[in-house]
Parts: C-alpha cells; sequence; structure tokens
C-alpha cells in the first residue's frame, strides 16, 4: 500500500467502480439482515432529516433507505463511484467527500449516517479522525450505524475484476472498536455481530449504532 493511501484507495476504486456496480448494486436483495438494519437506523433517525450513506460505493444503501421513505444521500472518496450511484440513481444527491476531511459537510449536518464497510481502508492511527468527523456531522440525538469484518487481518489485494488495484481490507476488533466511538462522544446502543452470508467474502461481521448525545 502506497504512502498516501487515501489516494491509491480512491484510485483503484475509480478503475473498478463501473464492474463494482454491476456486482453489487442488487446486494440488498440477499442481505435481509442487513435490511432489518437498515429499517432499525430509519426507526431510530425518525423524522429529524436526511441520513448519509458514507463511503456509499455504487448507491445500493442509500437507494434502499430512499426505499424505506427515508431522505438519503451518499459521499464516497471514489469520484467514478460518485459518478455510477448518480447514474443509478439519479433522484439521490451524491457527492464525492472524504471522511477524514469533510470540510464541505457543516456540523450537526445529518441526523443519521449508514457507514457499511467504509471504515475498512482507513489506517488505523486514523480512526480517531474519521470517527471524530462522524460525530462532528452528525445532528444531536442522531444515529451512527457503523459496519465492519471482525478480526485483526489486513487483507491485501492487486487485482479486483482482473483490474490492478492496491487496497488493504482492514479488520477491526468490536472490543477495540467502542473505545475509540465513546472517545469520539458516542453513546453506544446496539452491538450485533453476524456470519457471512454465502453469496459474500467468508468474514464475521459487525453492526454498531452509536447516538450523538444531545446537548
Amino acid at each position: 500500500m502506497a504512502a498516501d493511501y487515501r489516494k491509491t484507495t480512491a484510485t483503484s476504486y475509480d478503475t473498478v467502480a463501473a464492474d463494482y456496480a454491476d456486482r453489487f448494486q442488487h446486494e440488498m436483495s440477499y442481505k435481509p439482515f442487513d435490511r432489518k438494519m437498515l429499517e432499525l437506523l430509519v426507526e431510530r433517525v425518525g423524522e429529524m432529516g436526511t441520513i448519509c450513506d458514507m463511503g456509499c460505493g455504487p448507491g445500493q444503501i442509500a437507494a434502499y433507505l430512499h426505499h424505506l421513505g427515508a431522505t438519503a444521500c451518499g459521499i464516497d472518496l471514489s469520484a467514478q463511484m460518485v459518478t455510477e450511484a448518480k447514474k443509478l440513481y439519479p433522484d439521490i444527491d451524491f457527492q464525492q467527500g472524504d471522511m477524514l476531511d469533510l470540510h464541505k459537510i457543516a456540523d450537526s449536518t445529518f441526523a443519521g449516517i449508514a457507514a457499511f464497510y467504509s471504515l475498512i481502508h482507513i489506517q488505523k492511527p486514523d480512526l480517531p479522525k474519521a470517527l471524530s468527523e462522524l460525530f462532528r456531522i452528525l445532528m444531536p440525538d442522531g444515529r451512527l450505524m457503523l459496519t465492519y469484518h471482525v478480526g485483526e487481518e489486513v487483507r491485501h489485494i492487486d487485482s479486483f475484476f482482473d483490474k490492478p488495484v492496491d487496497l488493504d481490507f482492514i479488520f477491526f476488533e468490536t472490543a477495540d472498536m467502542l473505545p475509540l466511538l465513546q472517545q469520539a462522544g458516542f453513546i453506544m446502543e446496539e452491538v450485533i455481530e453476524r456470519g457471512p452470508y454465502p453469496e459474500e467474502s467468508q468474514t464475521r461481521r459487525a453492526y454498531l449504532i452509536a447516538r450523538k448525545p444531545a446537548p
């Protein structure tokens, strides 16, 4: 992985964006637990405001939130992923952005954030900064739903959809993630883990719901 790993990650996903969108745009159809968790997020957020699909890729999470009746938007590091999302879901707002520097997003903008596997390319020393940014842009009493692969390994790939990439997939232990969320200011509400579906990578998955406390 190159020293400027965020640039390398963006470039890699730009390279495979069209293939990725074709492969994953319908993944909610075979992930009933994920659908239930998104339904829970929408229920917790209620009528407070917009839910952001953070690290949205081709926008499948934002699209399901929209399907549930929520006002949804998406942000992704890869400009080409944003292009694919806009093509697939023109009624939803998507924009390019970096979780480590969301300076274009004002404080307390979103009522909810769905960060589905969006931290898995952020190196562990940068996690506190990313979580602080998510906390900052979330409204008081807003909810963050965070998912990741459970473990301690880092899986590196040089090829994705038969195209050259330079990507690290970073796993996290929940025992390590919880104190980082609490240090960022979040209050934990739910911590759930599940095994893999046959159609996806065979890793254990964590789903965390955290709340930004009201002043």
